[in-house]
């Protein structure tokens, strides 16, 4: 495995853990307000759990066990609207994160090398590697992990008293 192909299985690997040690003590009305564009930590929170295997774990089973099997695009809003995910505790979407990577991330472990080279063709993003998707698959997390760290942050600038201006800590 590449240095790059073991970093984006390491940050998979962490993510779980991560965004349950930043959520799991914030406040529940924090949690469940739409802080970005209809967008709360909630609703991020299940869309990663929902999209972990339909759009990367088994798009890489395929792409690793078929030959250039073609990939159909997901509506991932679609999919996060049909899953009802409002009736989900945070820690339910959180567990089901976990269980589900754990079992991606020791498959992936297990893989031979040149099985991260095996392509597939997506009807939107044309072809790819195993590892193209791997390395997105770790680039999504961070992206998310990043999105609900400004929600936060706009949550907690509104009672900094205008010291972020003026302080350089």
């Amino acid at each position: 495995m590449r240095d790059t192909e073991r970093a984006s299985l390491a940050i998979l690997e962490a993510t779980p853990a991560v965004l349950r040690e930043l959520v799991a003590g914030l406040p529940g009305e924090i949690v469940a307000a739409n802080l970005d564009r209809d967008w709360s930590i909630k609703r991020i929170v299940a869309h990663m759990a929902d999209v972990d295997d339909a759009a990367f774990a088994s798009r890489l089973r395929r792409i690793v066990e078929e030959d250039a099997p073609q990939l159909p695009s997901i509506d991932p809003l679609a999919r996060l609207d049909a899953m009802d995910w409002p009736s989900y505790s945070v820690g339910s979407l959180l567990d089901s994160l976990r269980d589900g990577r754990a079992t991606s991330t020791g498959w992936l472990r297990g893989l031979p090398d040149e099985a991260l080279q095996r392509r597939g063709r997506h009807d939107a993003a044309g072809e790819l590697t195993a590892s193209n998707l791997l390395h997105y698959w770790a680039y999504h997390d961070l992206a998310h992990l990043r999105g609900i760290q400004r929600m936060v942050q706009s949550v907690l600038i509104h009672e900094t008293a205008g010291i972020s201006e003026t302080m350089d800590v």
